[in-house]
């Protein structure tokens, strides 16, 4: 990128990220509320943080009858979406996939679907295992000072259900659930949006940073 550009581009980012102030370029304005703030000050102090003991990266998968969800996320030139899926006694029980903003990462999408298996899985009083390939999300989930507001929302959901257990399966292992979960994630472009008040509504910096360029470069020729 050239270096005028990129300043540009540095100056509309404090503005609306940091600043929090409304910016217009070439005719184009950026808002702050669509991009992400993340949050500096601890929501759970690291000695109550005991969610610790309800997350495994090491715990092997096996199948047995119990009630257990699997998650996923996908972002692919169809969309971005995310997805679970639940099984008891060998058969499908439930699922559900959901439609996410193109400007949304695959870490944004994978959080999603882990979210949305948390709340449905919190209807329940029984142990039940949720099964994530997405090690970025729980290494996020495990962090007591994540700036994320959406990965905050899960550790919060975890700590008031302490039946719900997450774990970490390796992905395209073969394992049904992780398949049918990686399935509906891909097709979840065709499905519904995500409710306004669940899904992460603002852009990363990642995404900012695409956005500017991609109008910069339309807006000079």
């Amino acid at each position: 990128m050239p270096l005028h550009l990129k300043a540009q581009q540095e100056a509309i980012f404090v503005n609306a990220t940091c600043l929090r102030k409304e910016i217009e370029f070439e005719g184009l304005f950026y808002q702050p509320s669509d991009y992400e703030e993340k949050i500096k000050s601890l929501t759970i102090h690291p000695s109550l943080f005991n969610i610790i003991n309800q997350i495994s990266t090491t715990e092997p998968y096996k199948e047995d009858n119990s009630l257990m969800f699997f998650t996923d996320g996908s972002k692919t030139e169809m969309g971005t979406g995310c997805s679970y899926c639940a099984f008891e006694n060998g058969r499908k029980v439930l699922e559900w996939k959901g439609k996410l903003e193109t400007f949304h990462t695959v870490f944004q999408a994978e959080l999603m679907g882990l979210k949305e298996a948390i709340i449905r899985a919190s209807q329940g009083n029984e142990i039940t295992k949720i099964w994530t390939d997405s090690l970025s999300s729980v290494m996020a989930v495990l962090d007591p000072h994540t700036p994320h507001q959406l990965v905050r929302d899960i550790q919060s959901l975890l700590k008031q259900n302490r039946n719900i257990l997450v774990r970490l399966i390796k992905a395209h292992a073969g394992y049904r659930g992780n398949e049918e979960a990686d399935t509906l994630a891909k097709k979840s472009h065709h499905g519904r949006r995500c409710h306004e008040s669940s899904k992460p509504s603002m852009r990363t910096q990642t995404t900012f940073t695409r956005t500017v360029f991609k109008k910069m470069a339309k807006s000079l020729g």
